[in-house]
């Protein structure tokens, strides 16, 4: 059976703090927003940053119609930031999905992202558009009816302004599908689907969005590998065809003895080396890892793991994909553990460094430690062009511990 009881892809591992030597490298961490109760709670979201280093994002829960809402985060003198609610859902059903993910920026600073609704629809995706007097209003540009699943969060732009993503079903004969949004003449957005799960060999359930490589491919995770229910979880490519559905390649399955249950998109580096992360691994089910998977010259790709959580004190359930600086080093979050911490409080901030002889790193960055800088990081990290690595805690923060948005200088 597979160790994860839970069938959704976002699962949250318990976790048992134990002893364990980890370089500890505290970088210059300052909270530089803090939810409140009008705003919002529990922001689990990742952030996207336009061209004049404004920062948005998703607050999940509460707000003013208790359904959620969308920031801004706009950067000042002295390192300061203002903050605003550009717009606050509202119904938490259709046609006003409770929001969830991270965001995408088209050409024009329109935002675009997924939710879950309710009654009639298994969830949208949204356009926010601002208009000149600053105001920003909601459109839905497709829906997903309950036969397709739900939409799994973040999004894709290829060259031409198509977006992709992927839902989730687990049901007899379907579980989910990669889709493809082409805007139209009209205003309207046509869906195309690109491939349905199951595949053959009974990987399913796509967990996460999909991500490009250079020649057009798309690759993504899944919560079942071959052989469909109690298996470690896939990874996939999809490669077009002159007509019909995608091309689907199985390039990794995941065993006991190679970890699994990856549920993060994935990232390239300059090499080609695709990087993700998973909740679960063999000797330490409990506490997740970070792994690389490398292409070979014969089309084959080799999994590698490249750093596993040992204990609470190193951190614990990773979420989000890793982010990459121009040196090859790894960044992202977890959402439990540090030092001193247990399973349901704190989550760090770490490193992976890449050495001689093909091993890796550590260094935490960063570990949420009081109550004041955050708890929790619910979502993976955003690197801007300075190096500077910005992120959101879903508790926490100095007054109301409805979650933070932190910054982290090199």
């Amino acid at each position: 059976m597979n160790p994860l009881t839970s069938r959704a892809c976002h699962v949250v591992a318990l976790v048992v703090a134990i002893a364990l030597n980890a370089a500890v490298a505290r970088a210059a961490e300052k909270v530089i927003a803090t939810f409140n109760p009008a705003q919002g709670y529990s922001s689990r979201s990742g952030l996207t940053i336009d061209a004049e280093g404004n920062l948005y994002g998703i607050i999940n829960g509460g707000g003013i119609n208790n359904c959620g809402s969308v920031f801004e985060l706009t950067p000042g003198q002295n390192g300061t930031w203002t903050e605003s609610i550009i717009f606050s859902f509202k119904g938490c059903q259709f046609p006003a999905p409770i929001p969830g993910g991270t965001m995408v920026l088209d050409k024009e600073g329109n935002l675009y992202g997924s939710g879950q609704s309710g009654t009639g629809s298994s969830g949208a995706i949204f356009e926010l558009k601002k208009s000149s007097s600053g105001a920003w209003s909601e459109g839905i540009i497709h829906t997903f009816t309950t036969s397709e699943g739900s939409p799994n969060g973040d999004l894709t732009w290829d060259d031409s302004g198509n977006l992709y993503g992927t839902t989730s079903l687990d049901s007899t004969g379907f579980n989910g599908e990669v889709f493809e949004l082409t805007p139209q003449s009209n205003s309207s957005w046509k869906e195309t689907i690109l491939f349905t799960f199951p595949a053959p060999d009974g990987a399913g359930i796509p967990c996460a969005g999909v991500t490009f490589d250079g020649s057009g491919n798309l690759y993504g995770p899944t919560y079942f590998g071959i052989g469909g229910e109690s298996t470690y979880g896939a990874i996939y490519e999809l490669s077009p065809q002159s007509s019909g559905p995608w091309k689907f390649t199985l390039i990794h399955n995941f065993t006991a003895s190679d970890g699994g249950s990856p549920y993060s998109r994935l990232v390239f580096d300059s090499n080609g080396n695709l990087y993700g992360t998973g909740l679960y691994t063999d000797n330490n089910p409990l506490f997740g890892e970070v792994f690389e998977l490398i292409p070979g010259s014969d089309g084959t790709w080799t999994e590698k793991t490249i750093h596993t959580f040992a204990s609470g004190r190193d951190g614990a359930n990773p979420v989000g994909a890793p982010v990459i600086d121009a040196s090859g080093n790894l960044y992202g979050a977890t959402t439990s553990g540090g030092i001193g911490c247990n399973a349901s409080l704190c989550g760090v901030v770490y490193k992976l460094s890449p050495q001689s002889g093909g091993t890796w790193k550590e260094t935490i960055v960063h570990p949420f430690e009081s109550a004041g800088d955050g708890s929790q990081p619910g979502a993976g990290l955003l690197l801007d062009s300075s190096g500077n690595l910005y992120g959101t805690t879903s508790h926490g923060g100095s007054r109301y511990g409805y979650g933070t948005v932190y910054e982290i200088t090199p």
